[in-house]
């Protein structure tokens, strides 16, 4: 857009947190001194968004969560880069073995663009074949017939499709391809504009290559040694999205927001794309058009685990703003795991409305990432679409309006009982292989990983391993949406 239709746009609201800005004085400051939060430099807001607000301790612990996470982020990478590649050296050559792989000059390096490369999320969780088991509990109650996917559990491909959308490219065409015997369409890297680097990651493929009935789009989750992804979970910075109410400005950028301060020009209905920096809406957004073209029967389906949950939640809200009611018309449901909040009571709304039932997302236990951004009206006006199937105990699920403990930690009384959870996760880690099968058999990297429980509860139970066993040990309370 020019300079001229930009003149033509009207304002908008919005209010933006600069992490690079925040310094430890104005985090003291905020709490002793309680100024006007939109008075602090490390602040970019409209004039009236926020105006005259006063931060509480809740802002002032994101702020220096949000600050460390930008410091971090480099230390963070490397040490992720190192972790993952020692898990793949062990694993490429045999655990114990690579000692005699050593001796013969056998040894196999790992490759971080190979199909036989594992992330730290397939480290933990190395499944790749879809579960055998059919059984009509796994589905949700409120899930219409499955005619036209003959066998497929809509539940457990949206879980594994979610997990693996943290892998590399080769991996997840091998994953499709060779274990689950479908159609691989494409993976998408793609850019972001305020961050100048591709950030955002998803993939596409089908059930058959032809007369498919089925498409399903998969976004990336937050990496878990990836301190931007983290910092945009807690981030409260938003801008108003007009009849889609105020929405998360992190999860826009992601999906390739082009105006951080107007969403009209932010979202135009298209715009010319570089080839080398492919904007993440709209290229999904063309190539499922392309694929219904080819598949005219297909129905899609959109899921994503963390903030790959976000984003298959803020995508179809942005297809309604454009009109686009042939993908729409298509939709069959967003399932997502593990999601963060994306929007305010408006965007709830618009979404609920839009989508009625066929949205849906799961919770296991005390997952942080769902209780954040917090809920905590007015700075914190952060809120779940539709309703969610949430597990307490082992894979016991019920469907709730909200989770307990919605904001995490400002429940005091439900401390103990996190650490309790913790405690018994990783106990039944240890025997879930032979009481539920080999199937659910957990290794190193999981048992490891659990104990960031004992130190944060909400982190251990983000893992998408808990959220794949909940699909395949489902047990769903009869509770109709209503």
């Amino acid at each position: 857009m020019g300079a001229e239709a930009e003149a033509e746009a009207p304002p908008t609201e919005y209010f933006i947190i600069r992490p690079k800005k925040i310094r430890l004085i104005d985090i003291l400051s905020l709490l002793i001194l309680r100024k006007s939060l939109t008075s602090y430099k490390f602040v970019d807001s409209s004039g009236t968004a926020k105006d005259g607000l006063r931060a509480d301790w809740v802002t002032a612990l994101t702020l220096l969560i949000m600050k460390v996470l930008d410091k971090i982020k480099v230390p963070l990478k490397w040490i992720g880069i190192i972790v993952e590649f020692i898990f793949n050296l062990f694993e490429l050559n045999g655990g114990i073995g690579i000692i005699w792989r050593i001796i013969t000059g056998k040894l196999v390096i790992p490759k971080r663009d190979s199909a036989d490369f594992r992330s730290m999320i397939a480290l933990i969780d190395g499944r790749q074949d879809l579960y055998k088991n059919n059984s009509l509990l796994h589905y949700f109650p409120l899930m219409e017939p499955q005619a036209g996917f003959d066998d497929i559990n809509l539940l457990d491909i949206t879980a594994m499709a979610a997990k693996i959308a943290y892998e590399n490219p080769a991996y997840i065409e091998n994953t499709v391809t060779n274990h689950w015997k479908m159609h691989f369409v494409g993976f998408y890297d793609c850019w972001n504009k305020f961050l100048e680097e591709k950030t955002t990651q998803a993939f596409i493929f089908c059930n058959k290559a032809e007369d498919a009935d089925l498409i399903v789009l998969s976004f990336r989750g937050t990496e878990p040694f990836n301190a931007q992804d983290w910092s945009t979970d807690v981030d409260l910075s938003t801008l108003l999205a007009g009849k889609l109410g105020l929405l998360h400005l992190g999860f826009l950028k992601a999906l390739g927001l082009q105006n951080e301060t107007n969403f009209i020009l932010g979202f135009p209905t298209s715009i010319e794309m570089n080839a080398d920096k492919p904007v993440a809406y709209y290229i999904l957004r063309q190539e499922l058009r392309n694929l219904l073209a080819k598949h005219k029967n297909a129905k899609i389906i959109v899921t994503g685990h963390s903030l790959g949950g976000a984003l298959s939640a803020v995508f179809p809200a942005l297809l309604s703003y454009h009109n686009q009611n042939d993908i729409l018309n298509s939709m069959h449901s967003v399932m997502n795991y593990g999601q963060p909040r994306v929007g305010d009571a408006i965007f709830k709304s618009y979404v609920n409305v839009l989508m009625r039932v066929k949205y849906q997302r799961m919770v296991y236990r005390y997952d942080i990432v769902p209780r954040i951004p917090f809920d905590l009206p007015p700075l914190s006006n952060f809120t779940h679409c539709g309703k969610c199937i949430y597990f307490d105990g082992w894979y016991k699920g019920k469907v709730v309006d909200e989770v307990p403990n919605p904001n995490y930690f400002l429940e005091p009384l439900s401390v103990p009982r996190m650490y309790l959870t913790a405690w018994g996760d990783l106990f039944r880690a240890f025997f879930i292989g032979y009481t539920a099968g080999k199937d659910f058999k957990e290794g190193i990297a999981s048992i490891l990983y659990r104990l960031t429980g004992l130190v944060l509860p909400g982190i251990a139970c983000h893992s998408p391993r808990d959220y794949v066993n909940s699909v395949r040990l489902a047990k769903i309370e009869n509770t109709l949406f209503v």
